[in-house]
């Protein structure tokens, strides 16, 4: 069966974990996507550790092709404040 003209696009995610609590994300979501979901604060930053560094993750970003699989990202307070 040819499904012409369609683009066939796996759904297939990955988890990841915000906050240490594990979830699964589909390929394609990105930061601001995850931020909706988990009703996050608009000006929040997506943060991941990798190596020892503080990553930060642009709003744009998809999350499945940022990060590895199983990380832990965290929501640090936006702009104009401090976090560590």
């Amino acid at each position: 069966m040819a499904f012409e003209g369609v683009d066939v696009v796996s759904t297939m995610g990955e988890r990841i974990r915000v906050d240490g609590t594990e979830m699964p994300i589909e390929e394609g979501t990105t930061v601001q996507d995850l931020k909706e979901r988990l009703n996050r604060e608009e000006d929040e930053l997506a943060t991941y550790e990798e190596n020892g560094e503080v990553k930060v993750l642009g709003d744009r970003d998809v999350v499945a092709d940022a990060v590895p699989e199983g990380t832990n990202i965290s929501f640090q307070p936006g702009e104009g404040n401090v976090f560590g």
